[in-house]
């Protein structure tokens, strides 16, 4: 035997006990009181937390746009995931002129590959528009493992999106949902610009929550009159929360994630100096929506946690911008490159929301990974702890205290949104597929340890919310 995690609690969506955890071959070959069992290491969990390893379903990782690259690329970003607990992710295929989906998505396996990633990577696809080469490409690409297919309300007519998912119902694949209106945004975008209104903060008053809850119902209308599921990306508002406890209680398969930073912060950091920093979209809200995503995450009406990782340097997040003769910015919110890096700071988020009450330790591994892995397609081999899964396992002190810093964090990029946050909880070693990645905040595991991963959606767990 390979492992043997001893006298940890182990922790799953509906129950938590102090046992055994029984690894070979990067498999969990048992889960219970290992006796006298002999293995080549035996790591003590005396006080630890022990739950499965983590999935975020939403990063872009080598991704350049206009110009921008970002720090990190796939080995970089996947050290990071691993030593924050997540053991999983999923990017993204973007379209790129005629060259079709498959072989785009090809070249995006074979660069995480080549990079060397060390986690477990999936992709989702995006759909530019029902054109015949697309709507043609969707069963090819789910037989592929790679039934997810990522829309954009802001750049995509409602009719190539409804048809676009009647297509992708039809091969059992899902939709993914970047949901807001593009009209409430570009009319109040063009009147603050016209009235002078640069201040970062009108990025929030552009994007206002109306915004967000208008696509939600118009998507979940869509889904539900085809009769399919839906997902909805970042969620960001109280009013998006609500109405994904309202398809719940409706047993609608209407799902969707939200992320650090809209637990976290408010729009009052867009009145800081550095609030360009800040900036991603959706934007950041009001201190009743941070409470509102919490309270969903706890009823589980929010079923996952993403980051929307984008590695983008103080530089390129400002490189459109022009300074006064102080050399300080001059403030366009619509110059501003959207997206934030946070890839590491997933499961300390959510630890932090456990040890302030938030949630439970049987909350947190639904959010963080059982329901991700049961709607997107990875299980039963990742998400719980139990015999046959991936031995993808994070074990958490739950009375370490850190004081984040970005020097202390692994994301290649010049500065953290996290700076000088204070957490209780952390991970503090990161198993996957049986290897130890991460011990103690630092990476211990191989280049090149992570694979691709064939996703296989299931149809019972796509039809209904039943599934919890």
């Amino acid at each position: 035997m390979d492992i043997i995690i001893k006298g940890g609690t182990v922790v799953s969506p509906y129950g938590r006990k102090q046992t055994d955890v029984m690894i070979d071959h990067g498999r969990i070959i048992a889960v219970g009181d290992a006796g006298g069992m002999q293995a080549e290491r035996v790591i003590d969990a005396t006080g630890k937390i022990v739950i499965p390893g983590g999935i975020d379903p939403h990063v872009h990782i080598e991704s350049p746009y206009m110009g921008r690259k970002g720090g990190d690329d796939y080995y970089t970003a996947s050290v990071a995931a691993a030593i924050g607990g997540t053991t999983a992710f999923i990017d993204f295929v973007k379209p790129s002129g005629d060259t079709p989906k498959r072989e785009l998505a090809k070249k995006r396996i074979s660069m995480a590959e080549e990079r060397g990633a060390v986690v477990d990577f999936s992709f989702h696809v995006v759909l530019n528009g029902a054109t015949p080469e697309n709507l043609g490409e969707i069963p090819e690409l789910v037989r592929m493992g790679l039934p997810s297919f990522k829309m954009y309300t802001t750049t995509t007519r409602d009719g190539d999106i409804y048809e676009s998912m009647r297509a992708i119902r039809e091969s059992g694949g899902l939709p993914y949902i970047h949901a807001e209106n593009a009209g409430i945004i570009e009319y109040l975008t063009a009147k603050a610009l016209a009235e002078g209104r640069g201040e970062w903060i009108n990025q929030a008053y552009t994007h206002p929550n109306i915004s967000e809850e208008e696509a939600i119902q118009r998507m979940a209308l869509f889904a539900r009159r085809l009769g399919m599921p839906v997902f909805i990306a970042h969620i960001s508002t109280h009013e998006g929360a609500a109405l994904l406890r309202e398809a719940k209680k409706a047993g609608l398969p209407v799902y969707g994630e939200t992320c650090p930073h809209y637990l976290l912060f408010t729009e009052d950091r867009l009145r800081e100096e550095d609030g360009f920093l800040y900036m991603q979209t959706p934007p950041l809200r009001r201190r009743e929506d941070n409470e509102a995503l919490w309270e969903a995450l706890k009823t589980r009406s929010i079923y996952s946690t993403s980051t929307d990782h984008a590695s983008f340097s103080r530089y390129e997040k400002a490189m459109d911008l022009k300074t006064d003769e102080n050399g300080k910015y001059i403030r366009e919110f619509n110059k501003v490159t959207n997206g934030v890096p946070g890839i590491e700071m997933r499961l300390p988020t959510l630890i932090n929301g456990v040890s302030e009450g938030r949630l439970t330790w049987e909350d947190l591994v639904y959010v963080n990974s059982y329901a991700t892995a049961k709607i997107f397609g990875f299980y039963p081999r990742k998400g719980l702890i139990e015999a046959g899964a991936d031995a993808d396992i994070v074990l958490v002190d739950p009375d370490k205290e850190v004081t984040v810093t970005g020097s202390m964090l692994h994301m290649k990029v010049d500065y953290s949104i996290f700076e000088g946050m204070k957490f209780k909880g952390w991970p503090v070693m990161t198993i996957q597929k049986g290897t130890v990645l991460a011990e103690n905040g630092e990476f211990a595991g191989p280049r090149g340890h992570g694979t691709f991963f064939r996703r296989e959606m299931d149809p019972a767990v796509l039809r209904t919310s039943d599934w919890q």
